[in-house]
């Protein structure tokens, strides 16, 4: 329940997780208790790199299309007004993982990637300085395709 109480105090409509497995229980159990927020999740339970995110009701509504491309990368579709958008959630590999695993994330991602219409917008979490006490050092950027 902490996560959803945390996003709705701050106001948060859509929620990017990575390495979500640890979380998913109570997530899943605050999703089902307040039907404030949504989850959408993809990975295993026996695996590390999980995704997720969460959408804030009625917002998740709006969403047109789910794409789970892997356990450290998914989207989601979003009609926003008379936008289309996308929505990223991904987990890149980190020092210590070996070239090969490094080199599938970035092929799916840049695969992925060059399949969405320019005509639909593009928001990936990115580290950004600033934001360290708001939002975790997070922030949504456009990306430009």
């Amino acid at each position: 329940i902490e996560i959803a109480e945390m996003l709705e105090r701050r106001r948060i409509d859509i929620c990017c997780l990575q390495e979500t497995l640890m979380e998913i229980e109570w997530c899943l159990s605050c999703q089902l208790k307040q039907k404030k927020y949504k989850l959408f999740w993809n990975g295993q339970k026996t695996a590390k790199n999980d995704v997720g995110i969460f959408v804030r009701e009625p917002l998740a509504q709006e969403i047109l299309d789910i794409k789970r491309i892997n356990s450290r990368l998914m989207w989601i579709k979003l009609r926003l007004e008379r936008q289309t958008m996308i929505i990223f959630s991904a987990y890149a590999p980190q020092t210590g993982e070996s070239e090969e695993i490094k080199n599938d994330f970035w092929a799916a991602f840049s695969d992925t990637i060059s399949t969405i219409p320019k005509s639909e917008t593009i928001l990936i979490g990115e580290k950004t300085d600033g934001f360290d006490n708001e939002h975790g050092g997070f922030v949504a950027t456009q990306l430009d395709h």
